[in-house]
């Protein structure tokens, strides 16, 4: 790595990267696996909800059919009862609100998936306004991503939430790794954790949403990163 490089330079690389992709992966879709785990203080981690679904592709949007529920297959008549959440639901974290109101820094390199990368932190300004968008969570958090020096690529992201947004506090984040498939970053997982609230230590209780995601192959519809928000 050259060091001093310019970090919001490194950043302007990392989204003009991001967006060559697009038409290289918008037609890669697979299976989605999302559980839920919820960790009591002092208790053990136990999972909630498990489902799994298959993306399919149906006048050139996407169909999620539900395939398995909590483990066990579910019947082909059934597959459709529990339809994934809406548009006004999804959230998200994007790595292009790091343009304003961050301070950014490179720390240094990582190996992530056999790739050197940059490590690129942004850290909120403490006088930046709130932002409520449901796609707006980086607005309000600290970041670091793993940036391959080759392909300038963003192989992992993680938000760490500095304030309140929605229904996530302070404290809360969110990490996104890809999976390398055909050659290109595909979404490999999504884990996001917050704890609920409580005035005492002892009553809060840790809960934690893990989206997966496996067996790609290529369609002809547009893809992209969802979250089931925790309730």
């Amino acid at each position: 790595m050259v060091w001093g490089a310019d970090p919001a330079e490194l950043l302007e690389k990392a989204l003009t990267a991001k967006q060559a992709l697009v038409p290289r992966i918008k037609d890669y879709l697979g299976q989605e696996d999302i559980r839920y785990y919820r960790t009591p203080a002092n208790g053990r981690r136990k999972q909630t909800g498990w489902a799994t679904y298959d993306v399919f592709v149906v006048d050139k949007a996407r169909v999620y059919r539900l395939v398995a529920s909590n483990g066990k297959p579910v019947k082909p008549s059934k597959a459709n009862a529990k339809p994934r959440q809406g548009e006004a639901d999804r959230i998200a974290f994007q790595v292009e609100d790091l343009r304003q109101n961050h301070t950014l820094a490179i720390r240094g390199e990582a190996t992530i998936l056999g790739r050197r990368c940059w490590v690129l932190e942004g850290s909120l300004d403490p006088a930046a306004p709130d932002v409520a968008g449901r796609s707006r969570g980086m607005a309000s958090s600290d970041a670091t991503l793993w940036i391959d020096q080759e392909t300038h690529w963003i192989l992992k992201e993680e938000a760490r939430l500095r304030r309140r947004w929605l229904s996530f506090p302070e404290g809360s984040v969110v990490t996104h790794e890809v999976v390398f498939h055909d050659g290109l970053p595909l979404n490999g997982r999504i884990h996001l954790q917050r704890t609920t609230a409580a005035d005492d230590e002892d009553r809060r209780v840790l809960l934690e949403t893990e989206q997966t995601y496996s067996r790609y192959r290529r369609f002809g519809a547009d893809s992209a990163i969802e979250f089931n928000p925790v309730q």
